[in-house]
Formats: C-alpha cells, sequence, structure tokens
C-alpha cells in the first residue's frame, strides 16, 4: 500500500477492483482542511478516463507492472506485432492501445510495454522517430508570404506539417508526442 502523497503519473494502482493507471495529478492545500490529490484516472479494462480525488490520509495499492523494451516487425488489420530483441519472442497488440495506432510504426524503433498479468496495458513510443517522405510537393519560389510549410506524407501514411525545403526521399525527424516535424535528418 502506497500513502497517496506518494501518487505520481504513469503509476499503476488498483482502484474499484480494478487496475488503472494515473495520468495526471494535481495536488491541493487548502488553508483550511487536509490536503489531497485531484488525480485523472484511466481504466486499463475499459479505457474510459474520470476524476477522483484522493484525501492525504488515504492508501493505495500500487501494483506490479513489468516493462519490456520490443522492436515493431509488421501489422496486420487488427493488430501489431513485436520482437523481444534478446529472446525473439514475439507479441501481438492491439492497434486500439497503440498511440497514433500504425502512425508511428517503424521497424528501427524501439518501443517500451507495460505489462500487468500477461497483458500490455500501454505502448509508450519512442520520443522522436525518423521517416522517410514518401509524398510532397516542390516549393514554389516566392511562396513564403503565408507560411513556410507544406503538407508531407511519410512512409508510414502519416501526414505533416514540413518546410518548404524539405523533398521526397528526405529523411525526417518527427516529434511522436506531437505529431509535428522535428528536423531533417543528417545523413
Amino acid at each position: 500500500m502506497a500513502d497517496t502523497k506518494d501518487l505520481y503519473r504513469g503509476m499503476i494502482i488498483r482502484f474499484n477492483n480494478e487496475p488503472h493507471i494515473l495520468v495526471e495529478k494535481e495536488f491541493y492545500s487548502p488553508g483550511k482542511g487536509g490536503a489531497f490529490n485531484k488525480c485523472r484516472l484511466k481504466n486499463i479494462k475499459t479505457g474510459k478516463f474520470f476524476y477522483h480525488v484522493f484525501r492525504s490520509e488515504e492508501k493505495v495499492e500500487e501494483l506490479e507492472v513489468q516493462t519490456r523494451n520490443l522492436q515493431f516487425m509488421y501489422i496486420d488489420d487488427l493488430s501489431a506485432y513485436f520482437m523481444n530483441p534478446e529472446t525473439f519472442e514475439q507479441m501481438g497488440i492491439s492497434l486500439d492501445i497503440i498511440p497514433g495506432k500504425t502512425d508511428y510504426l517503424h521497424t528501427e524503433a524501439k518501443y517500451t510495454m507495460s505489462i500487468f498479468e500477461d497483458e500490455v496495458i500501454d505502448v509508450q513510443l519512442p520520443p522522436k522517430i525518423s521517416l522517410i517522405v514518401t509524398e510532397t510537393s516542390d516549393a514554389i519560389k516566392g511562396n513564403t508570404t503565408t507560411n513556410a510549410s507544406k503538407d508531407a506524407i511519410l512512409e508510414t501514411g502519416v501526414k505533416v506539417l514540413v518546410p518548404l525545403f524539405i523533398k521526397q526521399g528526405d529523411k525526417i525527424i518527427i516529434n511522436t508526442d506531437t505529431g509535428t516535424y522535428f528536423s531533417k535528418e543528417n545523413k
């Protein structure tokens, strides 16, 4: 059992007899009355989000969660398949629990999986990923009066705004948290 003062983002707790992940936490200490944490929780089984207030004197049960770094291999209609690079064991994961679904899945990247009771409950994307531009328009001279960017489609099919100097075939780095262009990759 953990004190509610020890709550942290990403913590897996048992709440109402089901596993939940703590998504956000705000600590309040009013001048009158006891301190409390206003938390946003996500039910791991149903995927539903809600808020709950934990008083400072309450205790929560922290659950044991394993983490593994896996490498993406391929996808089919419903799942993405990953491999443990140490044991070569393969694992299929529903696309529904992967942020951005297939937008940031690439064979050269490693993904961190949180596993609870032999089931993947969370997939963490790498913060930045390199992808090849497969389609973009050419820059037109004098086209910088309004916005100095253009649309580009990357090898995974995701569409992002890129600077005008980016060409088809360039490898660029994407911020997976925001889904935006970060920089051009140096060769």
